[in-house]
C-alpha cells in the first residue's frame, strides 16, 4: 500500500536540513532559493528527486511544498535542523488504483492558473493533493470530499474517479498547484479532465513543473 504526502518545510537564511529520505518526491519552490541534492532552485521551480535529498537554503531561505509517493507503513519524513520548520500537511492513500512494488506511474506537478468560475462536473483518470498559492476555491464531490481554501497553503484531495464541480468566488480568481498520480500513459497529456457536464465552464491556463514515469519498489 502506497501512499501520497504533502509537506511544507521553511528554512532560515543559509539554512540546513537534514537529508530526507522518500522513495519519489516532487519539491516546488514557493519563495526565496535553494539547493537540493545539488541542484539550485529558484521561485516558482520544482523538481523529481529519489530515495536521498540534500536541503540547503540560499541567503534569502526557502518555503518549499514537498509531495511524496511512498510506502504507507514508511515514518513521516519531516525536514529538521537549526532554523528548520516542517510542518505535514496532508496523507493520502489514492483508491482509485492498485499500486504495488513493480508497477509504473506517472507523478506530475503542474499549476492550474487564475482559474475563475466553475468548472461544472467533472472527473479525473488519477488523484493528487492540490495546493493553493492564491485566491481561493471550493470543491463539491457527492462522494469524494468537500472542501473551502482560501489562504496561501491550504491543500485538498481529489480521488479522480469522484467526479466533483470546483469553484471560485464571483469575480476572483485561483492558482493552486496539483502533484498527481497517474497512469503512464498519460504522460503525454497537459491536461486530462473529463468533462462530464460539457464543456469546461471556467476559465485558466496551465503550467507544467514535473513529469516523470516512475516505477514502485
Amino acid at each position: 500500500m502506497y501512499t501520497l504526502r504533502l509537506y511544507h518545510d521553511t528554512l532560515d537564511p543559509n539554512a540546513k536540513s537534514s537529508d530526507l529520505y522518500a522513495q519519489h518526491s516532487i519539491i516546488y519552490l514557493l519563495r526565496g532559493s535553494a539547493a537540493l541534492a545539488g541542484k539550485e532552485l529558484k521561485a516558482d521551480e520544482a523538481s523529481y528527486f529519489s530515495d536521498a535529498v540534500s536541503v540547503a537554503a540560499g541567503p534569502d531561505g526557502a518555503v518549499l511544498w514537498r509531495w511524496e509517493l511512498v510506502r504507507a507503513d514508511d515514518g513521516y519524513n519531516l525536514a529538521a535542523g537549526d532554523g528548520v520548520a516542517s510542518n505535514i500537511k496532508m496523507v493520502r492513500k489514492i483508491k482509485m488504483f492498485e499500486m504495488y512494488p513493480t508497477t509504473r506511474w506517472q507523478f506530475k506537478l503542474d499549476s492550474i492558473v487564475d482559474n475563475e468560475g466553475s468548472t461544472g462536473l467533472h472527473s479525473h483518470p488519477g488523484s493528487g493533493i492540490r495546493c493553493l498559492i492564491s485566491g481561493n476555491l471550493s470543491t463539491v464531490s457527492e462522494k469524494g470530499e468537500d472542501t473551502s481554501n482560501f489562504n496561501q497553503g491550504d491543500c485538498w484531495y481529489e480521488e479522480g474517479a469522484y467526479p466533483l464541480v470546483s469553484s471560485t468566488r464571483p469575480g476572483d480568481k485561483a492558482t493552486f498547484l496539483r502533484g498527481m498520480i497517474l497512469p503512464p500513459e498519460f504522460a503525454e497529456y497537459p491536461d486530462t479532465a473529463i468533462w462530464i457536464e460539457g464543456n469546461k465552464g471556467c476559465k485558466s491556463s496551465w503550467k507544467g513543473y514535473v513529469s516523470k514515469v516512475i516505477h514502485l519498489r
